[in-house]
This record gives C-alpha cells, sequence and structure tokens, in this order.
C-alpha cells in the first residue's frame, strides 16, 4: 500500500507541477526555460546538501549514461515546461505520459532488453491516440491548426524515454544520488544558458507558481523512486499513468481545458497502451 500511495501522489504532484506552471504562462511572461532551471536548481541545492552531509563520492562510474540522462532530461523538463505555455493541462501530461511506449519499443536496441512483438500493437495504439489528440487541439478535428504545444509534448515524451534508457544503464553502476546529482548539475546549467534570452524575473504570482511548479515536480520524482522500491515495474507504470486521470481534471476545474470527444479517445488509446505495455513487461 506504500508503494501504491507514493507512486499515485507522485502522478498527482506531477500533474499539479504542471498546472503551476500553467499559472506561470497565464499571468505573466516568464517562460518554461525559466522555470525548468528553478526546478533543477532546487534539486541541486537538496541533492548537493544530502551528498555533502552523507559524504557520498561525486564520481560517476558509467559517466556517459549519468551525462546521457542528464542531458535527455533536461531538454525533456524544457519542452514539458514550454508547451504548457502553448496547449492545455491535459494535453501536455497525456502527450508526455507517452514515454513507456517509446522506451518499451526501443529498449531492444538501446539496452539490449528483449519487447514481445504486441508491443508494435501497443505502438500504433498510442500513435492513433496522439493523432486524434493533437488533432482535437482547438475543438474541432483536423491538422490545418496544428498546436505548437502539443508538438513539444510529443517531442518531450520521445526524448524523456532516451533519457529514461540512459537511467536504466546508469544504476547498473551509480547510486540514486549520483544520477539526480548530476542531473541537477547539468540541467541547472543547461537551463541557466537558455533562459538567458528574453529573461523575465517571476514576481507575485508567477514567482508561486515558479516555486510551486519545481517542488512539486521535484516531489514528483521522490515520491515515484520511493514507490518503486515497493511495487513492480508493471504496477508502477500503470499507476504512473493516473497523472492523465488528475491532469484532465485539474486542466478542466481550473483551466476550462476543452474536452473534446477525439480527446476522450485519444486519452483512451494512450492509457490503454501504457496499461498493455505494462503488462507485457510484466509478462516478459
Amino acid at each position: 500500500m506504500l508503494g501504491v500511495a507514493m507512486i499515485t501522489l507522485s502522478a498527482l504532484m506531477f500533474a499539479a507541477g504542471s498546472a503551476s506552471m500553467k499559472i506561470v504562462s497565464d499571468t505573466s511572461a516568464v517562460s518554461g526555460r525559466t522555470v525548468a532551471f528553478a526546478r533543477f536548481l532546487l534539486g541541486l541545492i537538496l541533492v548537493g546538501a544530502y551528498m555533502w552531509a552523507r559524504r557520498v563520492p561525486l564520481k560517476p562510474k558509467a559517466p556517459v549514461f549519468v551525462v546521457s540522462r542528464a542531458v535527455f532530461n533536461s531538454i525533456a523538463v524544457v519542452l514539458v515546461f514550454t508547451s504548457l505555455q502553448f496547449t492545455t493541462v491535459t494535453n501536455t501530461n497525456m502527450l508526455n505520459m507517452l514515454y513507456p511506449v517509446f522506451v518499451f519499443a526501443a529498449s531492444p536496441f538501446f539496452n539490449h532488453e528483449r519487447s514481445p512483438l504486441i508491443v508494435l500493437l501497443y505502438l500504433f495504439t498510442a500513435t492513433a491516440g496522439t493523432i486524434l489528440v493533437i488533432g482535437s487541439s482547438g475543438g474541432e478535428f483536423g491538422f490545418s491548426r496544428i498546436n505548437v504545444g502539443d508538438l513539444m509534448a510529443f517531442a518531450s515524451a520521445l526524448v524523456a524515454a532516451v533519457a529514461i534508457m540512459s537511467l536504466r544503464e546508469a544504476r547498473k553502476t551509480d547510486s540514486v544520488e549520483v544520477v539526480l546529482f548530476f542531473m541537477s548539475a547539468i540541467g541547472s546549467v543547461a537551463t541557466g544558458l537558455i533562459m538567458i534570452p528574453g529573461f523575465v524575473m517571476p514576481t507575485g504570482i508567477a514567482a508561486w507558481g515558479t516555486a510551486g511548479a519545481a517542488f512539486f515536480s521535484l516531489a514528483g520524482q521522490i515520491f515515484l523512486t520511493i514507490g518503486f522500491r515497493h511495487v513492480s515495474a508493471a504496477g508502477g507504470a500503470i499507476l504512473s499513468a493516473s497523472r492523465i486521470g488528475f491532469a484532465a481534471a485539474i486542466g478542466a476545474v481550473f483551466f476550462a481545458d476543452p474536452i473534446t470527444a477525439g480527446t476522450i479517445v485519444g486519452g483512451g488509446l494512450i492509457l490503454l497502451s501504457l496499461i498493455g505495455v505494462a503488462r507485457s513487461r510484466a509478462a516478459g
């Protein structure tokens, strides 16, 4: 029950973090890059302090994969936060949650882990769901006005998949603390540099929203890490998919996100593909 509670709570935290970013974008000119920098900086401070207090060695044993995890995770976070400046909380979370499908499809080539052929069916299902979600932006189905935020959210799932596969390899030799520290350090430097053009200092509601996005996103990572110590990978993946439901509820209640037939059907297909991938992983 602890694992179920922690992973479900992590899904809620990630949804709340995206909602906080949406508040920032709706009330100010603060960019998603700035919010991403705040998220990584907070992680660097907390993880760095923990490692210093516990005297944890900093040197990674698999530097290529540790750095790869950090770089691709940084790109994914920036894409997620930036996408919220253009699209809905619902769509961003729904499309970002595609990453487990891409991980399972690509892991035979990246991690040399076998995946059953049925994963191709789930990949097709997820693709169909993605087309419906993106095509339904704006309330009517069509591709004459594709939302750039939806494309960024979709791209974040692709990049996040590479980050997760890199994490799998890094965790074969390196501790969670080392991976998190380098992720936070490299993320802070990278996002700090790219946020400089057009930088706007968060003030008032935007400052609180920035702090909330950083806190909730980091809390989501911590709860997720704790939760996966107590549940199976398949069960954790299914529970993580609850973020789609949390995001849809938050988006509809607080931001009046349009819930169209295409969004509902597309989201359902994405959710089914996530559950199917999780069950295939358990069977494998």
